[in-house]
This record gives C-alpha cells, structure tokens and sequence, in this order.
C-alpha cells in the first residue's frame, strides 16, 4: 500500500461510479434504536478505519457475507457453515442512491494505490495489535485516504470472510446532497435515513446532485 500522501494523489483520479441497491448490515437488537449509527466503527474502529477516527458503515453484498463479516457464521475446517451463540441480531437491509462508489473489487485501478485483492483480504498484520500500539493497517490508510479526499462516498472492495462477496464501506459523513442511506422495513417499526448534506454542483452517473 502506498503512503497516504501518493494514495491522496492516487484517489484524486478515483473511476468512482454510482450505485443503486440493497445492501445488507449486521447489528445487534440492542442497538435498534440507532441502527445507522456508526459510532461503534469510530470507537472500535473496523477494517478501513482506525479508532477514534472517522465513521464507516460497514454494509455487505448479501446476508450471508454480513453475518460471515460479523462472526455470526463460520466455516468450518470441512467447509461447512456454522453458527455461533450471539445475543439477538438484527438483519437490515438497506436502500443505496450512491453517486460515487470507489470499485476496489475490480483490481485495475489497484495497482495505482499500490496494493493487491490479496491485501485486502489479509488478516495480518492484525488490525487489533497494530492499533494498540497507535499503528494504523494497510486498510485503514486506504480508508482513512478514501474520507480524507471528499471525493468518494463509498468504497466496494472484496470481503475478507467471503470470498464470493463485497463489502460496501459508505462514509456517511461524505455524501453529497442526493445521495441517500434508507432502511426497507414496510412495518416502520424500524425508521432511519441517512441523508447527504454536501452540496455539490453538476450531475454524477445520472444522479443530480
């Protein structure tokens, strides 16, 4: 992975590209209340973003790769799934109108960052020992690189539990007006809504903004 000053240069020709769909998260039922809040990825940090830094929303392909992410489910030595004892989860599925989504799955724009898939999906070094020595991963360089250009609002890259799935990782605090974050729940016993407030002019992918 390059430095954070050649990936800022790197990103500032970032393919980004618009994504509308579902998406899918993993939280636990204690947390109902708040289910886009991404505090808990600013305290803890997660895999694209360090500690106490800036806030992702970790979302996945399916609900398979989102309870893989998570640990609810694992794969066994023999390749076969199984489940974990958890307190309750609940499963969202979420509502994406992106207008500038950073597509890390598809390797040609890698070799600009100066990393690989395989570097990606690394589970070493691990995230954990680095951050308790006020060390960042390759991953959160690029993550913390991708909020700190303003440029990208979300980035899908491949899953690190699954290796037929990705893993959307939106920048809530980067959405541009237009761009929008909803919850599919019909009952509306669950409501929340992420709303871009950046305004900025002009049109991206056939989405105005």
């Amino acid at each position: 992975m390059h430095s954070s000053d050649r990936l800022l240069r790197a990103l500032e020709n970032a393919p980004v590209q618009p994504f509308s769909g579902f998406v899918y998260r993993i939280i636990a039922e204690r947390h109902r209340d708040s289910p886009l809040s991404a505090i808990g990825s600013v305290r803890s940090g997660g895999r694209y973003n360090a500690p106490n830094s800036f806030p992702v929303l970790y979302c996945a392909d399916s609900q398979m790769t989102a309870l893989l992410e998570v640990e609810a489910l694992f794969t066994t030595a023999d390749g076969q799934l199984k489940g974990a004892p958890r307190d309750p989860d609940l499963v969202l599925s979420l509502r994406c109108e992106l207008a500038r989504v950073l597509d890390l799955t598809d390797e040609s724009f890698l070799r600009e960052l100066g990393t690989t898939s395989d570097e990606l999906v690394n589970l070493t070094p691990s995230r954990f020992i680095l951050n308790a020595r006020g060390e960042e991963t390759p991953t959160q360089t690029l993550g913390s690189a991708c909020s700190f250009c303003g440029s990208i609002s979300a980035v899908k890259v491949p899953s690190a539990a699954n290796n037929d799935g990705y893993c959307l990782n939106i920048l809530p605090d980067s959405l541009l007006v237009g761009e929008h974050v909803t919850i599919l729940d019909d009952s509306d016993r669950i409501k929340a809504k992420i709303d871009g407030v950046i305004p900025v002019p002009g049109k991206f992918g056939g989405l105005t903004v």
